[in-house]
């Protein structure tokens, strides 16, 4: 389904029913939250703020919130010839009037969404979803009538004038219609996307973005349609023209939960994750340059005011964008709301609309009277102590803190913190959680970087499993001998500190720990190779310690030990007694001392070792009798050999010589 109709389907029918670094993590040593950058700095709450890319938070501008009660979201603004503003928006597709203070219902459409407004003279014209109707509103008197319903349009996404028709684009069908003032709406352009998401004019040229493909075409003509990029991604949201130049949003969206229109009014549902914005400039000789791009936000709208600035809408946090001529990137405004669906830049200031509760901004002259900046959550991992809180920037600042640890701040938080106007200690107690909040006190106030020290609590490294390294036989042959014992234990290492390791062992029968190694020896890997030839054969326990004493001071070391299940070491062959050939049979006794036999073959005259059975037909003792039965021997003198195997791999063999008549 559609991301954009996903995305306001979605908040029209809910609302109807830091990024840090720290120092490296290998030793429960003292850390810092360093925050210095655009992306870091821009990563939590502004309010009267605003974050330059080039790693600077300044005073922003101020803005104004004007509520319009009883709608769902807010999705398309125009400006009338005498400044009024009109916003189209869910729950009954109404459209407001904006004049100052004063806000009302201008009109009433009786869809879902009014998804795209267009003004020409004294006629607004408004689109809208789910049956892709298209309305005339007069502005005089608030006149609506049903213009046009273009043929299996289901939305109508944008709307242009060109001061003789009507172009309105479209979904599900991909088609952009041509509509005269009568209503008379002819396919114009149809794209082999699903939807035309947007549409701009320049002069005689209308171009058009789809999603799927993300395309940007130019349309000269019915049917006239040229290619003028591919951009990367699912889907162009918006396309501004200014000086022959095209500035184009395109968006690479996860695929979203497939919504129906049927099913939009009554069921509530969450936005999609956002997508991945990015913002491109065409220019008119067709070169592609990408001015910016966001990983954790998709882009919703771009207008480029009279001077060359460009003004971009975020579909996450309730964000607006301030591009220089020179591509300088601002996060200029940011509101409560979580999307900015539309924006409108032809008057001195830019005026915005928002979903997730329907809002129209103004952005004042002023500069903010109060202005703050707030990092994101800084998560220490664990509970710390914290320690210095340091700055750099301009002017006079005032900072504070506070602590918790819930991953959002709540009413189980601290306060925040007196405030400090010099770096020095910070002063919010012991927790997994830190927030940062910056006042700017003068106009020229600037922070430019953040940084917080914290020491981490020492967590204690578990250790879930102590035995024999795990070994691929592909047959059942015995494994080789060896005096060696491959170790192996399973390590839980929370932060991520230096180990160190230390392994005894006991008899199964004795409670005496002896150690595996000298003191002088450093183990750090979870494996350690025991050389077992000293040893009786036995059963034996294995106990390791882990210390993290190479990360931490002599007072904070946590150890934790964990013993092994009883481990056999069996050094020693097995013995063949009584070994003797008669009646057509070689037989004998199979004895070891811990046992059991784990196979018998039989072998005639330095021929391939055969397996054979113990008399009872099991291997499962540590004395096991056998009579093999030898059939088929050639008259004379014949080796009958048989060898024995204990389950450590040692294995003996013992013959018998007979003659055969």
């Amino acid at each position: 389904m559609l991301r954009r109709l996903t995305v306001l389907l979605a908040l029209a029918t809910a609302a109807s029913s830091a990024l840090f670094l720290a120092s490296p993590a290998d030793a429960v040593s003292t850390r810092h939250f360093t925050l210095d950058d655009a992306t870091e700095l821009a990563a939590g709450e502004l309010e009267g703020t605003m974050v330059w890319s080039t790693g600077q938070v300044v005073v922003g501008a101020q803005v104004a919130r004007v509520a319009l009660e009883g709608a769902a979201l807010a999705s398309s603004i125009v400006r009338g010839p005498d400044g009024a503003l009109y916003v189209g928006t869910a729950e009954a597709g109404k459209i407001f009037r904006v004049r100052g203070e004063s806000v009302e219902v201008f009109a009433e459409t009786g869809q879902l969404l009014v998804s795209s407004l267009a003004l020409a003279g004294d006629t607004l014209y408004a689109g809208t979803l789910p049956e892709g109707r298209i309305f005339a509103i007069t502005l005089a008197d608030g006149a609506i009538r049903e213009l046009s319903r273009p043929e299996n349009a289901e939305h109508v996404w944008a709307l242009v004038h060109d001061g003789r028709q009507l172009f309105a684009a479209t979904g599900p069908e991909g088609k952009v219609f041509a509509i005269d003032a009568r209503g008379n709406a002819s396919v114009y352009f149809d794209a082999d996307e699903a939807h035309v998401l947007c549409l701009a004019r320049d002069g005689e040229v209308l171009y058009a973005g789809t999603n799927d493909d993300a395309l940007v075409y130019r349309l000269r003509g019915p049917g006239r349609a040229e290619i003028v990029h591919d951009f990367p991604g699912n889907e162009v949201t918006s396309i501004a023209v200014h000086e022959g130049a095209l500035y184009v949003t395109a968006n690479d969206m996860p695929a979203p939960r497939p919504i129906t229109t049927k099913t939009a009014r009554s069921s509530a549902s969450e936005p999609p994750n956002p997508g991945k914005g990015r913002l491109y400039r065409v220019d008119a000789e067709g070169r592609v340059e990408r001015l910016h791009h966001d990983d954790g936000m998709h882009f919703t709208t771009v207008r480029a005011a009279a001077d060359g600035t460009l003004y971009v809408g975020g579909g996450k946090d309730g964000r607006v964008l301030r591009v220089t001529p020179d591509a300088l990137v601002a996060t200029y405004v940011d509101v409560d709301e979580r999307q900015v669906l539309a924006l409108e830049v032809s008057g001195d200031r830019p005026v915005f609309v928002t979903g997730d509760s329907a809002a129209l901004y103004r952005v004042q002259p002023q500069q903010a009277t109060e202005a703050f900046w707030t990092s994101k959550v800084l998560d220490a991992e664990f509970s710390a102590r914290f320690g210095q809180l340091t700055w750099r920037g301009d002017g006079r600042v005032q900072l504070q803190t506070r602590s918790g640890n819930g991953a959002e701040p709540d009413a189980t938080w601290t306060e925040w913190s007196q405030p400090i106007t010099s770096p020095g200690p910070i002063r919010s107690p012991a927790a997994r959680f830190l927030q940062i909040r910056a006042k700017l006190l003068e106009p020229t106030s600037v922070i430019r970087a953040v940084q917080a020290y914290y020491l981490p609590q020492n967590q204690r490294t578990a250790i879930s499993r102590v035995g024999t390294k795990a070994t691929k036989r592909t047959t059942d042959e015995p494994p080789g001998p060896s005096t060696n014992v491959e170790l192996t234990w399973d390590v839980q290492n929370p932060d991520d500190d230096s180990l160190r390791y230390r392994l005894r062992y006991r008899a199964e029968d004795q409670d005496v720990w002896r150690p595996m190694f000298r003191e002088d020896v450093r183990v750090t890997k979870n494996e350690y190779r025991w050389n077992t030839s000293g040893l009786p054969d036995g059963w034996y326990v294995v106990e390791v310690e882990a210390s993290d004493e190479l990360a931490n001071p002599a007072p904070n070391v946590l150890r934790t030990t964990r013993a092994s299940e009883p481990l056999l070491v069996d050094n020693h062959p097995p013995r063949i007694e009584g070994i003797a050939f008669r009646d057509g049979r070689v037989s004998g006794r199979a004895i070891d001392a811990l046992g059991p036999i784990a196979r018998l073959e039989v072998a005639i005259d330095g021929g391939d070792w055969l397996p054979a059975y113990s008399e009872d037909g099991l291997l499962d003792t540590r004395d096991e009798r056998f009579a093999i039965p030898i059939e088929g021997l050639a008259p004379g003198s014949h080796v009958i050999a048989v060898r024995a195997y204990d389950a450590a791999g040692n294995s003996v063999s013992a013959e018998v010589v007979t003659t055969a008549r």
